[in-house]
């Protein structure tokens, strides 16, 4: 009995043992976070004394998780860093007007920054209380700096553009075009054309898209279209095919003679197995340029998909007499020959004795006669595309028992099938 009650007091003390660290194996306290105001007299004496700017605008920007700075203080505190880089950018003005070695890209990027911040600093401004009221403490001052350096905002979209920087130009432009009353600045619809364009270029369609109709509105009639195949490209690079399709048919519609829009609507009725309609297309816009041989070749191609190898013939014909040099017309002809030729020798007559099958025989030596120069005009316009024109010439010359013409065929291939073993 006595054994158990000294156990039982031993284990009494434990809990009090473990508490009873020495004092100086206490955790150290983490130090009281910087307030505010000690971060807002640091940003100006930087600004005062035109240095510590960055290390300056670094810890305001590392309270904003804070959880004891309101939202109206986040804003305060972007405010606060976009006077910092005005004060940068400053720094950089002066060396220019001193004559002095400056950074041009720098001074031009400390603003962009500052805009920045400023944006951010309405954003967080904007937030609505815990009443639910929007009171905008900073919205005077953010729109009152922006206006002091618009001017540069605007040279550093010129400077960008003309260094090809796309992406960075876009960002000036953009933002002058947001803070400028377009009754106050006829150079508004130049910059929206700009801004376009860079969007374009740095191949970010939604910055294209975001300004391309103003940009159409506002161009001339030589640059609408390009501007309109931009807008369709845009489009393709989202992969929004409906909007693409539209853009083109609006294309087609205010500018039917760029082939662009015609060349990439045909090829999605071809895609599509809409063979009619590319035909009913090409075919509306032979009113508008009927010597062209494009829109010929498009009714062409399409026949031949149908396999309606005659009209193909046809249309093929109409485009060869408009570009004596359309290497796809003469090829498509010549295999529509070539495939009536097959289609004739299934047909002709068993009974060789009949004139019937002299007539049937006659009929398909025809065909394999009219393919024979479509396929020879093919070679001669891509003699190094074998694959093309070489086995079409083997059938042909082997119907028509052209000794030496096919045997050099049957060289080339047999070469052609021991290079590729």
């Amino acid at each position: 009995m006595k054994r158990f009650f000294i156990l039982f007091a031993l284990m009494m003390l434990l809990p009090l043992c473990a508490t009873s660290a020495p004092k100086g194996k206490e955790k150290a306290k983490e130090p009281a976070p910087v307030k505010l105001r000690t971060l807002r007299k640091a940003a100006k004496l930087a600004r005062k004394n035109s240095a510590g700017q960055p290390a300056a605008e670094t810890n305001l920007l590392a309270a904003l998780p804070r959880e004891d700075i309101s939202d109206k203080q986040r804003a305060e505190i972007f405010y606060l860093c976009a006077q910092l880089e005005e004060n940068l950018n400053g720094m950089e003005n002066k060396k220019a007007y001193l004559k002095a070695k400056y950074d041009t890209a720098t001074l031009f990027t400390k603003l962009l920054t500052m805009y920045q911040f400023l944006e951010k600093c309405d954003s967080v401004d904007a937030i609505p209380n815990e009443k639910g009221y929007v009171h905008l403490s900073y919205k005077g001052k953010t729109h009152s700096l922006r206006m002091k350096h618009r001017r540069n905002i605007y040279n550093g979209g010129n400077f960008f553009l003309g260094k090809r920087n796309y992406a960075m130009a876009y960002s000036f432009f953009d933002y002058y075009y947001q803070v400028t009353d377009p009754k106050k600045d006829d150079r508004l619809p130049k910059i929206a054309y700009w801004a376009a364009l860079c969007g374009y270029m740095a191949q970010q369609p939604e910055r294209t898209l975001k300004y391309i109709d103003r940009a159409i509105e506002v161009a001339d009639s030589a640059q609408k279209p390009t501007l309109q195949e931009y807008k369709a490209r845009s489009y393709l690079l989202q992969k929004n095919e409906p909007a693409w399709i539209a853009a083109l048919d609006t294309g087609l519609m205010h500018y039917p003679t760029y082939d662009y829009f015609f060349v990439n609507k045909e090829d999605w009725y071809y895609s599509q197995r809409k063979f009619d309609e590319g035909i009913a297309l090409a075919d509306s816009l032979v009113k508008h340029a009927a010597d062209k041989a494009l829109y010929w070749y498009a009714m062409c191609r399409m026949a031949y998909a149908k396999n309606d190898f005659e009209a193909c013939i046809v249309y093929a014909d109409s485009t060869i007499r408009r570009d004596p040099n359309f290497t796809d017309a003469y090829y498509n002809k010549g295999i529509s020959l070539l495939n009536l030729a097959i289609i004739a020798q299934e047909s002709v007559s068993k009974d060789m004795s009949k004139e019937q099958w002299r007539e049937d025989r006659k009929t398909m030596q025809d065909f394999y006669l009219k393919a024979k120069p479509c396929m020879e005009m093919v070679r001669k316009l891509e003699p190094k595309n074998p694959e093309r024109w070489a086995s079409a010439l083997y059938r042909i010359y082997l119907n028509l028992n052209m000794g030496a013409e096919f045997d050099e065929i049957d060289k080339l291939l047999k070469a052609q099938k021991e290079n590729k073993g």
